[in-house]
């Protein structure tokens, strides 16, 4: 699950990748003829492009926190890595693309330990900040691998990462090294945008002055060419926000899904007995696991509040996708209230 996943490998003989390659040196040979600057300045952002995509994900912070359900190990461990192979987030309301790697069981400071480690693109921090995607993440590892991870107290580290930095950095490329021998499809590589995709960039320095015809050919090429996927089954955190009205009757909570069309596409799934509210969309594979006893409540002196999620309310607003959540709010005395 969750795997870096490069496109499957083509059916290409020999003297097709040869004929390929022969292009590309054409190419070059051809541009260093007419143009060495630009042959200089292409090889050069060639060159740093392939560096930073074959880079392996970079730690960015590290996080301790606690356990709740866990009898055995207290003490939790979170890693987070930006890694640019990952979806580029372009707004807030986009859902947030992670890749993780399965809980660990370690020894740090004389102390049993369970350790997660997860990557994003470096663009998610500037565009839901730090403690947005902190919350988000421990949301994401209750409902994916049942850890309850006490985010009212957790503690960012002074050092950025907890464990073997090149071990870890390993297993999160070993999908890709899996792969390498495998001949990826260069036209499609071409047509789509990839970085680094160097047959593209020669194209169009050293072929400008093709005729329209031939320009026309290759766009009703590229029609027919689908989008390989390099990076599968992601997990996804929808963007949410949480306020409790005025009067205090009600907490209200707006599930971004832009990706959405109807309730219909939703799933709101109320677990009474654990007190969990679970949003899932298996259209755009995501999912939202609210605990509620982590939720904020009203500050009203003297009385103890609870969410009734047994009379949950949803609405889709099809302007805005958003799904929007109310949860009424019971307010009674505290006990020591009652018996005075």
């Amino acid at each position: 699950m969750d795997m870096l996943r490069l496109q499957p490998s083509t059916n290409s003989s020999s003297n097709d990748m040869m004929d390929k390659a022969k292009r590309v040196w054409n190419m070059l040979d051809e541009l260093a003829s007419s143009d060495p600057t630009a042959y200089k300045k292409f090889i050069e952002k060639t060159l740093k492009e392939g560096n930073e995509w074959m880079s392996p994900p970079t730690p960015y912070l590290a996080i301790r926190s606690v356990l709740h359900n866990n009898p055995n190990i207290k003490v939790f461990y979170l890693n987070i890595f930006t890694w640019l192979r990952l979806p580029t987030p372009m707004k807030a309301d986009e859902l947030t693309k992670m890749y993780s790697l399965p809980p660990t069981e370690i020894i740090h400071n004389n102390e049993s330990c369970i350790l997660v480690n997860i990557a994003v693109h470096p663009n998610v921090m500037n565009i839901i900040g730090r403690t947005q995607l902190i919350r988000s993440i421990f949301d994401l590892i209750m409902s994916q691998h049942n850890l309850l991870v006490d985010y009212n107290h957790y503690k960012i580290l002074d050092e950025k990462i907890i464990g073997n930095i090149e071990e870890i950095q390993q297993n999160f490329v070993k999908p890709i090294l899996k792969n390498k021998n495998n001949d990826e499809n260069i036209e499609e590589l071409i047509d789509n945008d990839l970085s680094p995709s160097i047959i593209k960039q020669l194209s169009s320095i050293t072929m400008t002055n093709q005729s329209s015809s031939s320009n026309k050919q290759q766009q009703q090429k590229k029609k027919n060419i689908k989008p390989p996927v390099l990076i599968e089954e992601l997990w996804t955190i929808p963007t949410h926000t949480e306020e409790i009205t005025s009067n205090n009757n009600f907490l209200i909570i707006r599930v971004s899904l832009p990706e959405c069309e109807s309730v219909a596409d939703c799933d709101v799934t109320v677990l009474p007995s654990e007190d969990i509210v679970q949003v899932e969309c298996s259209k755009i594979h995501t999912r939202l696991k609210l605990d509620m006893k982590k939720r904020k409540k009203p500050n009203i002196l003297n009385c103890n509040s609870v969410f009734d999620i047994q009379r949950l309310t949803a609405k889709f607003v099809r302007k805005t996708q958003n799904l929007i959540l109310t949860i009424p709010i019971i307010v009674e005395p505290s006990t020591d209230e009652q018996n005075k």
